[in-house]
């Protein structure tokens, strides 16, 4: 009977546990389910553009966060971006081809679909991008970006991004 009780309590246990797993990535997979509602578009930007857009414009009455992005291996990679707004909800997704050992950037108004906004945004490619950021209008300042490089996977986060 001893035996019995163990294995019982040994199953539960098991029971436990696999809810304890699965719930948590069933809730995200609805979350991203939910923002995979937002289409994607492609942008294809290259360094020429970016040395116009890099400069400050006094007369400027806008202002809007490029997201440049590097790939440092020797093959195109493929970088998708989510940006989210201040509440959370996803605004807009795009996706950007780079060269290998090429520079491509996208802007924050691109994400965001021509709404203005404040927010942030998550990206993530297969190969090695190296990402950075800079706020354009009367004045031109870099804004953080942050990266962590999981072979074969480069995460990039744009904690603060805006377009106005």
């Amino acid at each position: 009977m001893n035996n019995f009780i163990r294995k019982g309590l040994a199953v539960c246990f098991g029971s436990l546990m696999t809810a304890a797993i699965v719930a948590p990535v069933a809730a995200e997979e609805i979350q991203l389910s939910e923002q995979a509602a937002v289409a994607e578009i492609e942008i294809d930007r290259g360094p020429e553009e970016l040395q116009a857009v890099l400069r400050p414009r006094p007369d400027l009455d806008t202002t809007d966060t490029a997201l440049v992005f590097n790939n440092a291996l020797h093959k195109t990679a493929v970088v998708r971006c989510v940006a989210f707004g201040a509440n959370g909800h996803a605004l807009g997704r795009v996706r950007i081809k780079i060269p290998g050992n090429g520079l491509r950037f996208i802007r924050a108004s691109d994400l965001a679909n021509g709404l203005d906004f404040i927010g942030s945004a998550r990206c993530s490619a297969r190969g090695k991008i190296v990402p950075s950021a800079f706020i354009v209008g009367r004045i031109l300042t870099d804004t953080p970006a942050k990266a962590a490089f999981d072979w074969p996977v480069t995460r990039m986060r744009f904690p603060a991004i805006a377009t106005f």
